[in-house]
């Protein structure tokens, strides 16, 4: 096991399961979330865990992929000269109002 996935477990014990008790998640079929390791994990705590998938080729449903297409939009018309700038015009979209997707109002449609 990783040390990433050992950190996600550990969050998930002792904060997710203790507060909630059962946690619906939805994700896409990214290979992360499809691989064996998320599927074991998926498994061992299936009585605390109940995992939906968004449909395949439905981005529009997915909230973070409309995060992505307007910081990519974003950053198109912004300059860069390494990967430091890159950074900081990264951080700089992602604390504008415009690419944050209002979550709640974006379930209730």
């Amino acid at each position: 096991m990783s040390e990433k996935v050992g950190l996600i477990l550990r969050f998930f014990e002792s904060q997710v399961i203790d507060q909630f008790k059962k946690v619906v998640i939805v994700i896409d079929h990214g290979p992360y979330h499809v691989s064996k390791n998320m599927q074991e994990f998926y498994a061992e705590y299936r009585d605390h865990l109940h995992v939906e998938y968004f449909p395949s080729y439905s981005p529009e449903l997915d909230p973070i992929e409309q995060s992505w297409r307007e910081t990519k939009r974003w950053l198109a018309i912004r300059n860069w000269n390494n990967k430091a700038d890159l950074k900081e015009q990264l951080i700089s979209a992602f604390q504008q109002d415009f690419v944050k997707i209002p979550i709640y109002d974006y379930l209730r449609t």
